[in-house]
Formats: structure tokens, sequence, C-alpha cells
């Protein structure tokens, strides 16, 4: 996988905390050396790091989707992260991975194509 060193180090911290999770790497953005998504059945987890390479402590953005159908590459945002540090970013990964969406949440995009 070609990914900036962001996004390798981070997939090696989270293989140590989700590894019964049976994730699957997608990359839909494959240009995007610091973007990388993650899929468990039909819940999908963006992550970039673009926005802070040039910081001395590592932030993250996500976004937390549901596949409207898991044929097709539409999707549902239900929730959104922005500059949130690696400890923030892994228990929102695994709340998430865990207890899929809860009965309040609302998406807060409607659907969206890769």
């Amino acid at each position: 996988m070609q990914k900036d060193k962001s996004i390798l180090e981070l997939m090696k911290k989270l293989d140590s905390h989700l590894k019964a999770n049976s994730l699957k790497i997608v990359d839909y953005w494959k240009a995007d050396l610091c973007a990388i998504g993650l899929r468990k059945e039909n819940r999908l987890i963006y992550i970039s790091t673009y926005n802070y390479l040039n910081n001395d402590n590592m932030r993250y953005d996500f976004d937390l989707e549901l596949l409207i159908n898991t044929n097709t590459p539409k999707s549902q945002i239900i929730k959104e992260g922005r500059a949130v540090n690696e400890t923030k970013l892994i228990t929102e990964i695994c709340s998430f991975l865990a207890n899929g969406v809860q009965g309040n949440q609302k998406p807060i995009i409607p659907y969206r194509n890769f």
C-alpha cells in the first residue's frame, strides 16, 4: 500500500486495537496518499491526515459513514471529526465498529457517491 507515513503509522496502531474487528481496507482515494478508508460490513470510516502533516502533534479528520447498499458506493455520513488526536480517533472508531449507529443519530449528509 502506497500511503504517507502518517497513514502507515496509524494503520499499525489501529491494527493492535482492532485485530478482532475484521476490517477491510478500502482505498477510494488512491491518489490521496494522506487518506484511507476502513470498512466493516456496512460501516465505512474515512481518515485523513493531510491538513496536519506539518504539525508537531499529529491530528486527524474522520467521517463515520453507513453504506446505503453494500453493493454500491453510496453512503450517509453519520459523524464527522476534525483535528482530533489519536486517542479520540481510536475511541470513535472502536465505538462505531462495536455499536454501529445509535438510535438517536441522524445522517448529517443524505448520501454521497464515490
